[in-house]
């Protein structure tokens, strides 16, 4: 008999003449109550046990899963269902009565009348105290048959093993040595704006009571003068003459802490008391004010000139440009940590990372002192498994993303400058997939090539790989050492800057320029040259010093599908502009959450083709019969090797308008290519 809306299930008892009757979808707390209240043993602990009709098994009830294995049996048998009760005393005086143990037998039968169960048996929920529901023990020897003890007719099924809780940090890299992983509380800062001062408060010290008035008296527009400040004891008044306000505070030895002994919070001088020029808004007074507000409209971008005007029409005080610029400083300290702060607090920053997202390869790198050089930061390696939903960008990177790696470097803008590496590919949409992150001192041949050898530990040597950056030396040399096999293209859009401000700027220099770039096939890329260079020269003579294959479609030995510059790499930049002003821990963190967002979005839209690529398809087919019968520009498709003469279809990784064609006189969708 199924269990259902409407429909009670009566527990009629073998023994003693218990009766219980169970509303549909009853749960664990539920069934405790019913049967301590019908046993009347509601100051003693019970353990309660069923035994399956077909199967013949006892199995415990411990939790709401034992609950839901009960209901299912009930459920998808009509025969009797043995429920066993085992109730525990509580022991008062240790004695043998007192550890008596009280048996008894309920017998289960399903019905579908409530009528079934005798009227003066019918019972209610009584409360019992929740400490006492759970404390179970194991049913006595007495309360089963000899073939129950034996094991006889038991049979393995999904009832008979119980499913172990998996492990998320199975095969997990080894996490980074942390000392201390738990972070104490910071020293206090200020008082909270709905905070207020009584008698009977105490601060941990002297410096943070005078911190306390500062503010108080900032936010209330009103300047204080010092009576008596020793070690023992600190007196404050109003400095308006014959005003009332007044504070006493006395230290409690033996320890550092203040407690306000007299205070009198009435003020009897005018409230119209203007204090342009607040001797008690100091930096962090008024960083204080600032991060109360920061706090709550963090999108805003807060320079010092809107926070002079600001804390001026709050405050109704003078503040100017260097006064608002430390304000915030102290703020932003306050928001996100001091950079020292940070710094300290990287190895716990980086254990605990490793610790909640598997696949995450970080690594610190200290100098000769023992002090911070610098860390390398990637989104998943090559060995890990994916957890939680969570998106391994190297992972991805290596089975579904072409095989293009774009690097370039931006300086931070904080108190400690240094400079950020950055390693992002490109996903099937077109869009930046995140792959490694360098923060160091400065960027050199060192810190590339320690850069590289980490990035290679995660992804390992692909086939066909090839990186675009700009053309520095030290970059050269570093993908040689780190990725010998490696193609090392160079960023078109540098190139052209370096012909503009060498030989001046010239629209025609530059139309000329991007049509070589983007030439797919040799002879249009030499008609091209030809032309170039019987118009500059000088341009053509400087383009031969740089090998073709590093700039070029057309001689490029590997696959740059369609990406001849490091413009992504500088989205990267562009995109942590202002998280390029934070320590190091807020700006590892913005890059993390802008993978997770941009990973969980791009999951929801996952299709066989992305939505780029369906445009770019699209509009190839739009053109497929005019490219196909216009004989110039022919091709001929090969699609077991994958390729096209048009060299489109290899340049790209997508089907140009000659292979379209041939996959609809195949009859075969244009997505069967990438299945």
């Amino acid at each position: 008999m199924s269990i259902s809306n409407g429909i009670n299930t009566y527990i009629r008892p073998k023994l003693n003449n218990l009766g219980l009757l169970l509303p549909p979808n009853f749960d664990c707390r539920i069934l405790f109550d019913l049967v301590k209240s019908k046993a009347k043993v509601f100051d003693s602990n019970i353990s309660l046990s069923f035994q399956h009709s077909v199967h013949g098994y006892v199995m415990n009830i411990l939790d709401e899963e034992d609950v839901h294995q009960l209901r299912n049996v009930i459920s998808e048998t009509k025969e009797i269902v043995y429920l066993y009760l085992e109730v525990f005393q509580r022991l008062v005086e240790h004695t043998e009565a007192a550890e008596k143990v009280v048996p008894y037998n309920v017998e289960n039968i399903v019905s579908d009348n409530v009528e079934d169960c005798p009227e003066e048996e019918t019972v209610t929920l009584n409360t019992v105290e929740e400490k006492n529901l759970y404390e179970f023990r194991r049913v006595t020897d007495k309360a089963f048959s000899d073939g129950e003890k034996s094991n006889e007719g038991w049979s393995e099924d999904e009832f008979t093993h119980r499913k172990k809780a998996s492990d998320i940090f199975y095969d997990m890299p080894p996490i980074p040595d942390c000392t201390d992983p738990i972070v104490e509380p910071g020293p206090f800062h200020s008082l909270g704006p709905n905070d207020d001062m009584f008698v009977r408060q105490t601060y941990d010290n002297k410096q943070q009571l005078i911190f306390a008035l500062s503010l108080k008296a900032t936010r209330e527009k009103f300047q204080f003068k010092t009576k008596h400040s020793l070690k023992n004891r600190y007196e404050v008044y109003c400095e308006i003459e014959n005003c009332s306000w007044r504070l006493y505070a006395k230290r409690l030895d033996p320890t550092d802490e203040f407690e306000i002994r007299t205070f009198n919070n009435v003020h009897t001088c005018s409230s119209l008391q203007i204090h342009p020029n607040h001797k008690h808004a100091n930096k962090k007074v008024m960083g204080t004010i600032l991060h109360e507000i920061m706090g709550k409209t963090r999108s805003k971008v807060w320079r010092p000139n809107e926070i002079s005007r600001d804390l001026n029409a709050l405050l109704e005080i003078n503040v100017d440009y260097k006064q608002a610029w430390r304000a915030k400083q102290y703020a932003m300290e306050l928001l996100l940590g001091s950079f020292e702060e940070c710094v300290a607090k990287l190895p716990i920053y980086f254990h605990n990372l490793k610790r909640h997202n598997p696949g995450i390869v970080v690594y610190i790198q200290t100098d000769s002192e023992d002090c911070f050089e610098c860390c390398f930061y990637a989104i998943g390696s090559m060995t890990i498994y994916v957890f939680h939903f969570y998106i391994l960008q190297i992972r991805v990177f290596r089975r579904f993303c072409r095989k293009v790696i774009i690097m370039d470097g931006a300086h931070l803008k904080g108190a400690f400058k240094g400079t950020i590496l950055h390693a992002v590919a490109m996903d099937g949409n077109n869009q930046i997939l995140p792959l490694a992150h360098r923060i160091c001192k400065k960027e050199s041949g060192l810190t590339w090539t320690w850069f590289l050898e980490k990035l290679y530990e995660c992804v390992g040597d692909c086939q066909e790989l090839t990186f675009v950056t700009d053309r520095a030396d030290a970059i050269r040399v570093s993908i040689e050492n780190g990725f010998p096999h490696a193609h090392h293209g160079l960023c078109a859009f540098h190139i052209l800057g370096n012909i503009v401000h060498k030989f001046g700027k010239n629209d025609k220099t530059k139309l000329l320029f991007w049509r070589l770039v983007k030439a797919y096939k040799r002879n249009v890329f030499e008609e091209m040259w030809y032309r170039f260079s019987s118009t500059r020269p000088q341009v053509t003579a400087y383009l031969s010093e740089i090998p073709h294959a590093k700039w070029t479609r057309a001689y490029s030995p590997s696959k740059h599908y369609d990406y001849m510059t490091s413009n992504s790499a500088k989205s990267m930049n562009a995109l942590s502009v202002d998280a390029r002003k934070m320590p190091i821990i807020p700006l590892l963190e913005f890059f993390r959450r802008i993978v997770l967002q941009a990973s969980h979005r791009r999951r929801k839209r996952s299709k066989v083709l992305t939505e780029w690529a369906e445009k770019v398809v699209s509009k190839n087919e739009e053109h497929a019969l005019n490219e196909v019968h216009d004989f110039k520009h022919g091709g001929i498709v090969d699609l077991r090797q994958e390729t096209c003469t048009c060299k489109y279809w290899e340049g790209t990784g997508l089907p140009c308008g000659h292979v379209i064609m041939v996959l609809k006189h195949l009859k075969k969708v244009t997505s069967d290519i990438w299945l």
